[in-house]
């Protein structure tokens, strides 16, 4: 007989494993992995982080919301070891990174482009695609306007200018009235006509109930690692509160993997698209300088409009439009909303009705630091 497998604390027939399906068992594995973690850092007296979340919850009864209550436990673990032992910090953030791949869905953009984002941060030469200026951006790079049915891009990468920096935010319009009336959402793809809707919809967006000790937790990360994100902004241009958001939906906030797609280590270059990242890369190497070659990869170092308007359009076009054509709102920008109850592209693209992101739209934490006083969002004219 095949060598058993301990599971959950009981050795179980690895005929019997085989048979378990693969998702929940890699669930029930991860789980356990969370609690043995908790316990050994427990033992070795490693003081207790801030960010603890959901520790008197149980994992192994929860597999519908593993990731939005193991990823919290997981960052707080890497936050307990990471000044006083780096072997245990690696471990919770190899786990980590596991845990991501369970929720992270392959932006659009990298799907299109592999390898040329694999090779060269700018379009090669058989990339089929027009440029247009955008009236509404005057001065700004132009948009990359893809063929109808190719998914759209994010702005392309100019040259850095360190005289010029983020625009300096001014506030927001005042919400209107709670009476402004809802609008289907629309199936275009172009900045111009979208823009309404982003700051229609950031107006009236609210979390929902069974999401706000979550969204409270995003909150509080955010905060505690403000100035790691800043000294990337200062080198970058690139609002911090930008970086955070993406940092949590492509990296689940994991500061021991890269910020291109959550792999792991930092010490190798990334595995999964976009792969070979960064280009130059001398192992042991830090999260910053991999957020930077991040950055630069998906062309948003050296822009300058960093309106509310523009930013989620930069993110929804960078993971992409596809919600879009079944009416459903992204979870990327939206989950945990009112504005978004399910849909999900699940594994290998597949679009699941049923399937709920159990990740905290980057539109959400956004209203949530501008609601506590930590940004400023600025409105487009």
């Amino acid at each position: 007989m095949a060598q058993d497998t301990r599971i959950l604390g009981l050795d179980v027939p690895q005929d019997l494993v085989n048979m378990i399906p693969r998702k929940p068992l890699s669930f029930l594995r991860i789980a356990d992995a969370v609690i043995a973690l908790e316990r050994e850092a427990d033992r070795k007296g490693l003081p207790h982080s801030p960010l603890e979340f959901g520790s008197d919850m149980s994992l192994r009864k929860l597999t519908d919301s593993l990731y939005q209550l193991a990823m919290p436990r997981l960052v707080a673990l890497v936050d307990r070891a990471d000044a006083i032992d780096s072997g245990f910090a690696d471990k919770a953030g190899a786990l980590l990174a596991e845990l991501h791949q369970s929720q992270h869905e392959l932006p659009e953009l990298l799907q299109l482009l592999p390898k040329q984002m694999r090779l060269d941060p700018s379009p090669g030469p058989g990339l089929r695609y027009l440029t247009q200026p955008d009236p509404a951006s005057a001065g700004e790079p132009n948009e990359l306007i893809f063929p109808p049915d190719a998914p759209p891009s994010v702005e392309a990468s100019p040259k850095p200018d360190a005289s010029t920096g983020p625009d300096i935010a001014s506030p927001m319009e005042a919400p209107v009235s709670s009476e402004e009336p809802d609008q289907p959402l629309s199936t275009a793809r172009d900045y111009a006509s979208l823009k309404p809707e982003y700051g229609r919809m950031f107006r009236k967006v609210e979390i929902r109930p069974q999401y706000r000790e979550s969204a409270d937790w995003h909150l509080a990360m955010m905060r505690r690692s403000r100035s790691q994100y800043q000294r990337v902004e200062a080198a970058t241009g690139v609002p911090w509160h930008f970086i955070a958001a993406t940092h949590a939906l492509e990296a689940s906030f994991n500061f021991r993997a890269h910020l291109h797609n959550g792999d792991f280590p930092l010490s190798a270059r990334t595995r999964q698209v976009p792969s070979g990242r960064p280009s130059v890369w001398l192992p042991p190497s830090d999260w910053n300088s991999s957020a930077k070659d991040a950055l630069g990869l998906l062309g948003y170092v050296g822009q300058t409009d960093w309106s509310l308007e523009r930013t989620l359009y930069r993110l929804e076009a960078y993971n992409g439009m596809g919600y879009r054509r079944r009416g459903v709102p992204t979870p990327y920008l939206w989950s945990f909303s009112n504005h978004y109850d399910r849909g999900k592209f699940v594994a290998d693209g597949r679009f699941s009705a049923t399937a709920r992101s159990q990740q905290c739209g980057a539109a959400v934490m956004l209203k949530l630091l501008h609601d506590a006083g930590e940004i400023t969002l600025q409105a487009a004219p």
